[in-house]
Parts: structure tokens; C-alpha cells; sequence
């Protein structure tokens, strides 16, 4: 039991590894094909731009080339393993989709509580797909959706 658990524990940080690599990839992936977009912003970025200190970066890939829709949908999923769905909106031809990454946090002689520290938002429809990651150490769904508006 010891070993298993031991195993869990060094486990953890690669998965975390992993998932910015995965959104790393897809950033390298994209950004040199015709028809697609790339944007990281840093937290001095998101600051100037009046975004919560809590958040550390976010980045951006935009696919408006039908040619590489079906690939940027697969690349997707992937990317979305190890997230947990918050939220699906399917209407018109149009899906959104928000996922996030919860750690439980208890600071000492306090209430335990989550935080999120991680959040895909996934919107596709028929001729375009945008995924947008936003990493922080705890992030309000409402700031994080705001800063798509910004």
C-alpha cells in the first residue's frame, strides 16, 4: 500500500507536466499553419490588461482553416484528458465546453476548500475551434470567463 500511494505521489507532478506540455505542443503545432492563431499572455500582461493577480498566464490556439478542424478537434481531447468537464453548451452547430484542474486547499486552522488552478474553455462549431487555457493558483470561473471578453 505504502509503494502504491508512493507511486500516486511521484505520479502527480508529471501529470501536471504533461498537461502544459500537451497545450505547449498544440501552441507549436499551430502557430505556423495558415489559418490559425496562437496568443500566450503573461500575468504582467493580463495585469495591464485588469485581469485578477491570481492568474499566472493564458494561451490561446484558433483554428479557422476547415482543413485542420478535424485534427484540432482530436488535438483537443487529448488535451482535455486529465480535466474534469464543468460545463457543456451544444446549440445551433456551436459547442462550449469548460474543464478545469481542483486542488483542495486547507490553509492551516481554516476551512477546507478548492481552488482552481487550471481551466480549458473549448468552443467549436462547424467552421472555427478556439481552446483557451488559464493557469493560475485560484481562479474564479466568472474572472475566467471574463478574460475571453477582454
Amino acid at each position: 500500500m505504502k509503494r502504491f500511494i508512493l507511486l500516486i505521489l511521484t505520479c502527480l507532478p508529471l501529470m501536471a507536466i504533461a498537461q502544459t506540455d500537451t497545450m505547449s505542443s498544440l501552441i507549436d503545432k499551430y502557430s505556423s499553419l495558415k489559418g490559425c492563431s496562437t496568443i500566450i499572455l503573461s500575468d504582467d500582461m493580463l495585469k495591464s490588461m485588469g485581469a485578477d493577480a491570481g492568474i499566472d498566464y493564458m494561451q490561446i490556439v484558433a483554428v479557422e482553416n476547415m482543413e485542420f478542424m478535424e485534427m484540432f478537434k482530436a488535438d483537443v481531447g487529448k488535451t482535455a484528458k486529465g480535466y474534469n468537464l464543468k460545463m457543456s453548451v451544444n446549440s445551433d452547430g456551436k459547442n462550449v465546453q469548460i474543464y478545469s484542474v481542483t486542488q483542495i486547499y486547507k490553509p492551516e486552522g481554516h476551512v477546507q476548500r478548492k481552488q482552481m488552478q487550471d481551466i480549458l474553455i473549448v468552443a467549436i462549431d462547424e467552421n472555427k475551434g478556439v481552446i483557451v487555457r488559464i493557469t493560475g493558483s485560484d481562479i474564479e470561473l466568472s474572472e475566467a470567463t471574463s478574460l475571453i471578453n477582454l
